[in-house]
């Protein structure tokens, strides 16, 4: 007979690379353990699981500019007189709070195969967007209308110009159902079957677009895409001590129903960026049980990081860039958030919606975890986290492709301009030299905690 810890698994909160996959049995870590059937004299596992996480976000947003050091000496004192540089400027502080409620099950199907199934409800996700003040720092030059290029007031220099976005922006409160998920999780070397070996364990994970997509004023949690995540995770139970490794990566198909549409002609990107993902870490087990008490107590430390390719997606701007959308004409005035006046694209000279062309960046994270099993049918744990985004720029779709070999994609002054080289999703108050919008400091927080019951 299957030692009970091994048949009867639980789940580990929000750190984990593969999702929250199931809490570390007698031999194997929590990322590679799976729930199975058919196994001898035990027929059926299952273990249902509801899990809440509080996520703080915060960032430091700066803006392109264009400094002469002739016209602003104060903020341009690096600067070569008389020719300039360009600077990123100090504009914004955004601050995003979510707390998500997810009921999990984890269904064996056959030996050491489990179905697993997610139901993410956002309870609240809220935004505040405000100008950056003088960042902590007394002797700096506070940020506010007076000299934001994104909201400048009348007594800015060019405060008779429109403003990208008022500050703070009209932002609504988000909740509701989610998008959910499903996994199939397999482990064709098992630790507990064979002592010599380590756990390994594959996964397939697809995310359905079931919430309410995000649109400009809405109430929507929904991105409206398909998500598909190869993954692969090993572990190998010592004494004490079983450290893990776990890699995945992340393709999104976007949804007919999404705001991620291919408007052709020169459209550069169409949906989110691709993600890879690595973790590597470590269940110290003080204390273990297993007689018919069955208590288990262990503690997860672990580091990881993430590569999100270059992608149209949400940002936290997202409502803040909505809300300031207009309609324009070519050429697009200064500041006015429309799509590509230029482009043959029924997206021409319409408001901006708020989903931007986002660069690549790099993401680094650590966490540290408590679990115990209290008996043999009910586990809880908590996981806190600290995760922080490399700086890279929100804003950043390129104007269009060069089609006749002129080196140059013209605009609708110029003698040889061609409409269909215009892409239309590009946008020139953000995605423009000199305008570009850029994350810099980000940090992340998460709070996670769970409570199983075991069958």
């Amino acid at each position: 007979m299957r030692s009970v810890l091994r048949r009867h698994t639980v789940c580990l909160t929000g750190a984990t690379l593969l999702g929250l996959g199931a809490w570390t049995p007698a031999a194997a870590a929590e990322v590679t353990n799976v729930v199975d059937a058919a196994d001898g004299d035990d027929p059926y596992d299952a273990t249902v699981e509801l899990v809440y996480s509080r996520t703080l976000r915060r960032s430091k947003i700066t803006r392109e500019f264009a400094c002469d050091p002739d016209q602003s000496p104060d903020t341009c004192q690096s600067a070569w007189k008389g020719i300039g540089e360009m600077v990123y400027a100090k504009e914004l502080r955004t601050q995003r709070k979510t707390q998500t409620l997810t009921p999990r099950a984890h269904l064996g199907i056959w030996h050491d195969l489990e179905l697993q199934v997610d139901l993410p409800i956002i309870l609240d996700d809220t935004q505040e967007v405000r100008f950056a003040g003088d960042g902590g720092d007394p002797n700096g030059i506070p940020v506010d209308g007076s000299i934001s290029t994104i909201a400048p007031d009348e007594t800015a220099v060019d405060g008779d110009g429109p403003n990208l976005f008022d500050v703070p922006p009209k932002l609504p409160t988000r909740a509701g159902f989610g998008d959910m998920s499903l996994a199939l999780r397999w482990s064709p070397y098992n630790q507990e079957r064979d002592a010599a070996r380590g756990t390994w364990t594959l996964a397939f994970t697809w995310g359905l677009p079931t919430g309410k997509i995000m649109r400009p004023g809405n109430d929507g949690v929904g991105h409206g895409v398909h998500s598909l995540t190869l993954g692969t995770s090993l572990s190998k139970r010592f004494t004490y001590v079983d450290p893990y490794f776990s890699m995945s990566g992340t393709t999104y198909v976007p949804s007919g129903s999404s705001l991620f549409k291919d408007y052709k002609f020169a459209q550069e990107k169409v949906g989110p960026g691709g993600v890879g993902r690595f973790d590597v870490g470590t269940e110290i087990i003080p204390y273990e049980s297993t007689g018919r008490r069955q208590v288990k107590v262990f503690f997860d430390v672990g580091l990881g990081a993430e590569y999100h390719a270059e992608g149209r997606d949400y940002t936290d701007l997202f409502d803040a860039f909505a809300y300031g959308g207009q309609t324009c004409v070519s050429p697009a005035p200064d500041n006015t958030a429309c799509y590509n006046p230029d482009s043959n694209s029924e997206l021409h000279g319409q408001p901006f919606d708020g989903v931007t062309t986002v660069e690549q960046y790099g993401v680094v994270r650590g966490h540290l975890g408590f679990g115990a099993y209290a008996s043999k049918f009910v586990k809880f744990g908590i996981d806190l986290s600290l995760a922080h985004e490399t700086e890279h720029f929100a804003s950043t779709a390129d104007v269009g492709k060069d089609a006749d070999g002129s080196g140059l994609v013209e605009s609708r002054q110029d003698a040889n301009f061609n409409a269909d080289e215009q892409n239309p999703t590009y946008v020139a108050a953000i995605d423009g030299a000199g305008h570009r919008l850029r994350f810099e400091e980000t940090t992340v927080f998460t709070l996670a905690a769970s409570l199983a019951g075991i069958f």
